[in-house]
């Protein structure tokens, strides 16, 4: 009798631990691991085992703290004392969650509800790494001269947002490049923002352009044949800007912050496609203007005021490099 009401205290109950094969894991792959359960001092009811997977990020100089996934591993099973339980983890980290990059990092809390006690819990560190195709697309770049910008990585309606400068090839034409990253079916668009220069008239302006990069390239192909093929890609628009000038809107223009459609959910880095659109659109933006820096405020409700997150505005995350 006192062993089990010491345990439902706390002391001498059953203990959670998540272990990762591997705490780094790329956008599209799957993170895996196994949840060690040890009994305590006496046969304990487990209503839930859940893993929560946390977000962490700096809005306007203030840091937040957001669920952006759960992970049901386990429900109403019994653990007896002393017993040690493997449990296998698995999590496909899915292409709307950003790269861990600047402010941004994640976070594994393991939660296990036991009945009639003191729940238990385990904190491990996750890092979100870009895709292997991005990855490429990156690598690409920098054979081309470009560097990412102090500040790349940010987050707009459309996904994550990267930025770049040239520093050898078309820096006469370009003052900087940014792309977003879209999936559809088995190929990949780039959607570029060209700043460009060359002149009174033209310095500063925008022009809008599509990449579609092929699967059989991204999957067969090697840096420098993606290399090449962007660079093509950019001397052609750079030319047709010469002769008809700047397109200035985007094709992808009239897509509205709330649309769940298949088409905007292609986005990479995307919080406002899939679970990141309606879990945390509403729960991380409405009413966070009056949240004080380091809240930890995962799953409160917001006031009507929230952010104007509109199409200029960004979620700058930092500036490191991948």
């Amino acid at each position: 009798m006192f062993k089990k009401l010491m345990a439902s205290l706390g002391v001498g109950a059953a203990r959670v631990n998540l272990v990762l094969d591997n705490e780094q894991c790329r956008i599209g792959e799957k993170l895996t691991g196994k949840v060690l359960i040890e009994g305590g001092n006496v046969d304990q009811g487990i209503h839930a085992l859940d893993v929560d997977i946390v977000m962490k990020f700096t809005v306007r100089g203030k840091e937040f703290t957001r669920t952006v996934d759960t992970v049901r591993v386990a429900r109403d099973f019994r653990i007896k004392a002393r017993e040690t339980r493997e449990i296998p983890f698995e999590h496909a980290i899915p292409i709307f969650y950003p790269v861990s990059k600047g402010s941004v990092s994640y976070s594994l809390a393991t939660r296990m509800d036991i009945a009639q006690a003191v729940d238990t819990g385990d904190t491990d560190r996750l890092v979100v790494l870009p895709s292997r195709e991005m990855t490429m697309v990156f690598n690409a770049l920098e054979a081309l001269g470009f560097k990412e910008k102090i500040g790349s990585g940010k987050i707009g309606k459309l996904g994550q947002q990267f930025e770049f400068y040239p520093s050898t090839l078309f820096a006469e034409q370009l003052q900087e490049l940014e792309l977003n990253f879209y999936l559809e079916n088995n190929s990949m668009k780039l959607f570029m923002e060209l700043e460009l220069t060359g002149g009174y008239m033209r310095n500063g302006l925008e022009h809008h352009a599509e990449l579609d990069l092929p699967a059989e390239l991204l999957s067969g192909g090697s840096v420098q044949e993606i290399a090449d093929f962007i660079r093509e890609f950019l001397e052609n628009e750079l030319n047709r800007v010469s002769i008809q000038g700047p397109r200035m809107a985007p094709s992808y223009h009239n897509v509205q912050p709330h649309t769940h459609g298949p088409g905007f959910g292609g986005f990479m880095g995307g919080m406002v496609a899939g679970m990141l659109g309606g879990a945390m659109l509403g729960s991380l933006f409405d009413g966070d203007e009056n949240e004080e820096a380091g809240d930890n405020g995962a799953g409160e409700e917001g006031s009507e005021d929230g952010f104007d997150f509109g199409l200029g505005d960004f979620m700058d995350f930092g500036d490191d490099e991948f």
